[in-house]
């Protein structure tokens, strides 16, 4: 040994650090917490980047920490010194070389230098074949950390006890609101991106939907990203505001109002139709409003509370579908609000989710008007820059209809409703079939049945075909300002609310075509457009973050006549769209998870899609540090809404909305008794039972050929036949309502 190697040994003090340093690592599953992370080789000799995440929460704000990373795979080993407690992390590229199926276990070790106090943990990692779970798993790792490095966190007073805060508002910056959050923290002030404070339930929601739940939800005090909820939680509450319930007036009769014409043209000015076309009506048999006026009451629980969106923005309808979702995404009803205003604090989370659906029912708006603001009820017109029929909701209560921010009163009811254990009662069941009678009158005025040629001033889609497409203020002909590609699949999403689904038509090789082709026609809108290469968020649907998270919600929650079939492969009714991959039905889709040809990796088959799904289309998107941004709106939009971009992109990696359902539902052909398919899974909290679903070709559509209240269930029904495949999902339902839907199992039987 040198001389001066030694003098750097003597100099060293002579220190003991005592362990007592809690020292926590993210877990990829929760309740598994040596389940491993997810890492791949994007090409032989390059390895994806991974974030590993890491905290010591029990150090004191400010002690100085030291951090050593060591990596098991013989790298060197990382080490650098912070006072931020709550971000360890470093990244790391595992060998490109290594076998799919290599385990590395890192370890963590963080010595506070101030306490005298050191700790140490594990992170668990696992190479995968190069496919499109494996980039969706590191892309929603990047993005969670990216969220929890970013979130400010306080200490404040509220109701009589110290609360552990943190939130994403309050940041100004771009971008994803990462900018230090000032500590001048005022409680309840309406602080954040753009003055509103709807991004912290955004991001809490999208932690949830990746299996991190806060303390009241079972999350574990192990898991770093249960204290993100838990703050989270307690921040946005505060953002609620109450009111007294209210009861709202409607003037028609939603059964004699809402149609169309049998030919597929459009209403004319008298409310009837041209040529020898006669009336198709959509709601018939509905008796929501026979003899109008018709006056509803909207307080389902009676507790007579309505509560609101109170998060700075002024536009209460359009905010208050995030603080639902979240909610409703924990899967706890019987948790309860630890913070908020009164009418709030010490609530029980369902009945916060019952009182906000009771302002949304309240706040539909109710009128019919002509271009003389006039009232009529013998018929309507579409659109044409006035509202159509009422029906929807605009910015604030009994405002107007704009299919943007009906989609978030809608997707509430859904949640609502669906929401495991957040079921109506008979009343909210009432006043819910009021509300999705007097939408569908909406929904049916707002929509495209019509081709429009493109002109100067508008030349959208060469086309000329926008049948199906919606506009903001009513059809997309007379009202198409910011393009369609976000209110088209909010119509559908509000069309999953009123029970509005797939039909039958001859394109699709039916016998017969359906009078009502509403979804269907939306749906070819949006499937026509999938692909089609343009270079703005006003004619690409895959530029446009939120639009594209209303098409996920869609797809997800399409639900014919009250049945929950999610979508795996969008349709179209024009032919020789989709060519190029001969795995999917024709003239379909896989709309999460296509890929292009140059978009296959290693471990993904080679069969080539037209383009990249959303699934896909998200990962690429990505910035390499964790965040979504700037693949927004381009025309006024983008600024304000960019900073939400990441909590959805991992909300539509996580191909959910609002609920983390069954995912490894798992099945095996057995061959006594004629040939069985036996299935398994782990169960969904708060369900009641299970509905068993079958098909003979991938992705459906399914049958339902049983039910099972365990998590079990052995399929031996007649038609099976020994060699053929089928395809199996399940669907936990809370009573009769479904929930959601699981993954997918294939089942040959021997």
């Amino acid at each position: 040994m040198g001389l001066a190697a030694l003098a750097g040994v003597l100099i060293l003090p002579s220190v003991t650090f005592a362990a007592g340093l809690t020292v926590l690592t993210v877990p990829w599953v929760p309740a598994n917490p040596t389940f491993p992370h997810t890492t791949y080789a994007i090409n032989p000799t390059t390895e994806a980047t991974v974030v590993l995440g890491a905290t010591a929460p029990s150090a004191a704000s400010g002690d100085s920490l030291n951090v050593v990373w060591s990596f098991g795979d013989a790298s060197p080993n990382v080490s650098f010194t912070t006072t931020n407690q709550y971000n360890l992390s470093t990244t790391h590229q595992y060998p490109a070389s290594a076998a799919a199926g290599t385990a590395w276990t890192a370890t963590v070790t963080v010595t506070d230098t101030t306490a005298g106090t050191s700790g140490s943990a594990n992170y668990y990692v696992s190479q995968e074949a190069n496919n499109l779970a494996s980039r969706v798993n590191v892309a929603i790792d990047r993005g969670l950390w990216y969220m929890h490095a970013t979130m400010w966190r306080t200490n404040a007073p509220a109701n009589g006890q110290t609360v552990n805060w943190g939130g994403w508002d309050g940041q100004s910056g771009s971008p994803g609101c990462n900018t230090v959050y000032d500590s001048t923290y005022s409680e309840g002030l309406a602080w954040d991106c753009y003055s509103t404070a709807v991004i912290d339930p955004n991001n809490v929601q999208a932690f949830e939907v990746s299996g991190h739940q806060g303390t009241q939800a079972g999350g574990p005090a192990t898991d770093p990203y249960t204290d993100d909820v838990d703050r989270g939680f307690a921040r946005m509450f505060y953002f609620l505001g109450v009111e007294a319930s209210g009861s709202n007036t409607y003037q028609y009769n939603p059964a004699t109002v809402n149609y169309g014409c049998s030919d597929g043209t459009s209403v004319n000015t008298s409310g009837g139709c041209n040529g020898t076309a006669t009336k198709v009506f959509y709601n018939a048999s509905t008796t929501t409003c026979t003899s109008p006026p018709c006056t509803f009451a909207f307080d389902a629980n009676g507790n007579g509370k309505a509560t609101y969106s109170n998060d700075g923005s002024g536009e209460v309808i359009y905010t208050g579908g995030p603080f639902v979702d979240a909610i409703v995404a924990s899967g706890k009803p019987t948790a309860t609000a630890l913070t908020g205003v009164a009418g709030v604090v010490g609530q029980t989370y369902a009945t916060i989710v019952t009182d906000m659906l009771d302002y949304y029912g309240y706040c539909q708006y109710e009128q019919d008007e002509d271009p003389g603001n006039q009232p009529t009820f013998n018929g309507y017109t579409r659109g044409a820059g006035y509202s159509a029929s009422g029906g929807g909701w605009l910015y604030t209560c009994q405002e107007g209809d704009d299919n943007s921010t009906s989609q978030w009163a809608a997707i509430s009811f859904v949640s609502g409703l669906r929401g495991s254990g957040f079921g109506f009662n008979a009343a909210a069941q009432a006043y819910f079939k009021v509300v999705q009678d007097y939408n569908n009158v909406w929904v049916t005025n707002s929509q495209d049945v019509v081709d429009k040629a493109p002109t100067a001033a508008d030349p959208f889609n060469t086309t000329g075909d926008d049948q199906g497409a919606f506009g903001y203020r009513g059809s997309f002909y007379y009202s198409n300002a910011w393009g369609p590609f976000a209110v088209t699949p909010s119509g559908m999403v509000q069309m999953a609310m009123d029970g509005i689904g797939r039909t039958t038509n001859t394109a699709y090789g039916d016998g017969s075509t359906d009078p009502d082709q509403r979804w269907n026609n939306a749906e070819t809108f949006y499937a026509d457009n999938f692909c089609n290469g343009e270079t703005s968020a006003y004619n690409n649907p895959k530029f446009y973050t939120y639009g594209m998270l209303s098409f996920t919600k869609s797809m997800l929650l399409h639900d014919p006549a009250g049945v929950l079939s999610p979508i795996q492969y969008m349709r179209t009714q024009t032919p020789g769209v989709f060519t190029g991959d001969p795995s999917v039905p024709a003239n379909t889709i896989d709309w999460y998870a296509a890929l292009s040809a140059a978009s296959h990796g290693s471990g993904d088959p080679t069969a080539a899609d037209p383009c990249d799904g959303i699934a896909q289309t998200l990962v690429s998107y990505q910035d390499p540090t964790g965040f979504w941004y700037g693949h927004d709106y381009d025309q006024g939009y983008q600024g304000a809404q960019s900073p939400f971009e990441t909590a959805w992109s991992i909300i539509m990696l996580n191909k959910t909305v609002f609920v983390s359902c069954v995912s490894n539902l798992a099945g095996r052909g057995n061959a006594s008794g004629g040939g069985q398919a036996v299935l398994s899974w782990t169960g969904q909290a708060n369900a009641t039972g299970y509905n068993i679903l079958r098909s003979s070709t991938s992705g459906g559509p399914y049958t339902l050929v049983g039910t099972s209240t365990i998590t079990a269930y052995s399929d031996a029904h007649d038609g099976l036949t020994p060699g053929d495949t089928y395809y199996y999902v399940v669907d936990p339902v809370q009573g009769s309502t479904a929930i959601c839907q699981s993954n997918q199992a294939t089942v040959k039987i021997p």
